[in-house]
């Protein structure tokens, strides 16, 4: 959307709809019928392009060739940290055919619903344990925060024959009459 010869991004799916800009004196914000669609810092240039990477995922995710040459990443693909670039470049090992581009992008489609340092998080959290792929992520993603809650143990001082089950000495014996009996002659 244009104002005052700068253009803003929007979403895109909605790029050809009737929208609302609104100009304030520090941000822009622009409206559709369901609601704010963006919001940009107000430029006071000429002719400048502000872009909202997030709003172009879903177009990367059908071309995932653009990833390299969409000047709404350029900016902020130099501001990852270190472990997404590590991410993409273990997805396009693992998938050359493009697919760990796509991944990658699904990766990048997570900073719409969470803040940018719990995904950072949780991509470091699959490097580490080798799960480098969108479900991966995800996963990890989806249970920061959640300490695993170790299982109590069983009270058995009213019942002394269990305590023992599991605890008996075992005989190994039995394991040598099973070798015995099945080894091949």
């Amino acid at each position: 959307m244009t104002y005052e010869t700068n253009r803003y991004s929007v979403p895109v799916e909605q790029a050809r709809s009737e929208l609302i800009l609104k100009a304030y004196p520090f941000h822009i914000e622009i409206l559709s019928n369901q609601g704010v669609l963006a919001r940009h810092e107000r430029c006071f240039g000429q002719k400048q392009d502000v872009f909202d990477p997030l709003h172009y995922l879903l177009l990367l995710e059908q071309r995932p060739g653009a990833l390299e040459y969409a000047k709404p990443l350029r900016q902020w693909r130099q501001d990852w940290p270190a472990s997404y670039h590590l991410l993409l470049r273990r997805l396009r090992e693992q998938w050359p055919d493009g697919r760990g581009v796509k991944e990658f992008i699904q990766v990048l489609r997570l900073h719409q619903q969470h803040p940018a340092p719990q995904i950072e998080q949780a991509v470091e959290q699959a490097l580490a344990y080798g799960c480098v792929h969108f479900d991966g992520v995800k996963h990890c993603l989806e249970h920061l925060g959640q300490e695993a809650d170790p299982t109590p143990l069983l009270d058995l001082t009213d019942k002394p024959h269990l305590a023992l089950v599991g605890n008996q000495p075992l005989d190994l014996g039995r394991y040598d009459q099973l070798i015995e009996r099945y080894a091949p002659l």
